[in-house]
């Protein structure tokens, strides 16, 4: 009799914990349905690449959705505003406030269809809202590109013939009468980038970027020749200049000073040539000469 009692209870406990483990087992599923349900419903996460998209440059763009936007804006409102909507003879839409405060259309859409005929823009009544929306999504990416300095790229600076460049070092441009593609300008291209290049080409003096590097930023001190009114002639470094006097070092180390009323100053600055230089320059002849300075490897 105890063991039958016994084995029978057993068999109740076992039967018992099945039954809860099944429970149990149809309440998880439940529960993981009723999950899945609600996950389907919820608005998608964002995640952290458009986090950080937000963060740096605005919203997130739909590139797809931009460049559907790009292929009906450019034929369509391009030949008045820019193929890059920058403005032509109509507005910049980069910087235009009804697009920045537009969402997939909403403020521009009426414009767009019924059109501005009082101020040249006619009706594109045919677009529709999804169209509208690409374009609006294209402004908005032409307006982060402007504003997200850390998207900004430069593009290829060298277009010129190099050939002709090295004419231009040589001759006109009367660059060789102070640098030296052998000298001072050997393997100048491994120096610098070439839009740095280009700035020191131009207009070589130093600049807040030079300084944040710990560049050298101090450039060569200007010559500077005194001609006395007894003809006697004094060369050396230039200290300071003004309508009163003007003051130096000289040859010797010397630091001299002398009142600018009844003598003939004559500065020597080794960037003077290149500021005389600017208002000569065509565009080809400064793409052929950076196109020249390149090869310098």
């Amino acid at each position: 009799m105890p063991h039958r009692y016994f084995g029978a209870v057993a068999v109740f406990l076992l039967f018992a914990s099945i039954s809860s483990g099944q429970a149990d087992q149809a309440a998880n599923a439940e529960k993981q349905k009723t999950a899945n349900a609600q996950q389907k419903d919820a608005p998608p996460k964002e995640n952290a690449g458009d986090a950080l998209a937000a963060m740096m440059g605005g919203a997130h763009i739909d590139k797809e959705a931009a460049e559907r936007g790009r292929k009906i804006f450019v034929p369509t409102c391009g030949f008045c505003h820019g193929n890059d909507a920058h403005g032509k003879s109509g507005p910049d839409l980069v910087r235009s406030a009804l697009v920045l405060h537009d969402n997939k259309g909403d403020v521009i859409g009426p414009v767009i269809r019924d059109g501005r005929v009082e101020r040249g823009m006619p009706a594109f009544s045919a677009l529709s809202a999804e169209q509208i929306a690409d374009i609006s999504t294209f402004l908005h990416s032409r307006a982060a590109d402007v504003s997200n300095r850390f998207g900004y790229k430069i593009g290829d600076l060298i277009t010129g013939d190099a050939q002709k460049g090295a004419a231009f070092f040589k001759g006109d441009g009367h660059c060789g009468s102070c640098h030296s593609a052998t000298g001072d300008l050997a393997h100048v291209a491994t120096k610098y980038e070439p839009v740095e290049l280009q700035r020191r080409m131009l207009y070589p003096a130093p600049n807040l970027i030079d300084v944040f590097l710990g560049r050298a930023v101090t450039p060569p001190a200007p010559k500077v020749t005194v001609q006395l009114a007894s003809g006697e002639r004094v060369s050396g470094t230039l200290d300071h200049l003004d309508e009163f006097t003007v003051a130096m070092h000289d040859s010797a180390g010397w630091y001299r000073s002398f009142s600018r009323e009844g003598v003939t100053v004559d500065i020597q600055d080794p960037r003077a040539a290149h500021e005389a230089l600017l208002p000569k320059y065509t565009d080809q002849e400064m793409h052929d000469a950076l196109a020249y300075l390149e090869t310098l490897k």
